[in-house]
């Protein structure tokens, strides 16, 4: 969540808008799932029309310049695997604090596989319409 750094926009539950901003928000649902669980390995979303992966670290820069609220710090990496390229118009990389984090990119048609074994966790990614292996990796050690 970023809204091109603006921490104004809020969630609203029920009505209501939610008292912290889009941020904010962020790095609550950061909080738990990297800080407070070791349990979660990666976030999948789907918003962004693309495929990419994102390493979250404190290494990243997830806050604008003058951002005046406190500042999440990471006690683990995670990733984030974004797979929007099913088909809908794509969009092209946008400009982020942490754009220089974000690893194979690609607007091809994706379709994102997840095999688990035991503890071992593979990412596979194909173009559905050409087979075509995209990118492939472990999300565990």
């Amino acid at each position: 969540m970023w809204c091109n750094g603006n921490n104004k926009p809020r969630a609203y539950v029920n009505g209501r808008a939610y008292k912290s901003g889009i941020i904010e928000r962020r790095d609550q649902l950061l909080d738990i799932i990297v800080n407070k669980s070791k349990k979660t390995i990666a976030i999948l979303t789907g918003d962004e029309h693309n495929y990419s992966l994102l390493k979250i670290s404190n290494k990243m820069n997830r806050y604008p310049q003058q951002y005046k609220h406190k500042k999440l710090k990471l006690s683990r990496q995670i990733c984030q695997i974004n797979n929007g390229a099913a088909g809908a118009p794509y969009y092209a990389k946008e400009i982020t604090p942490w754009m220089k984090h974000l690893q194979n990119f690609s607007i091809q048609n994706a379709l994102v596989l997840i095999d688990v074994d035991g503890l071992k966790v593979n990412v596979r990614v194909i173009n559905p319409d050409t087979e075509e292996l995209i990118d492939e990796y472990k999300l565990n050690k």
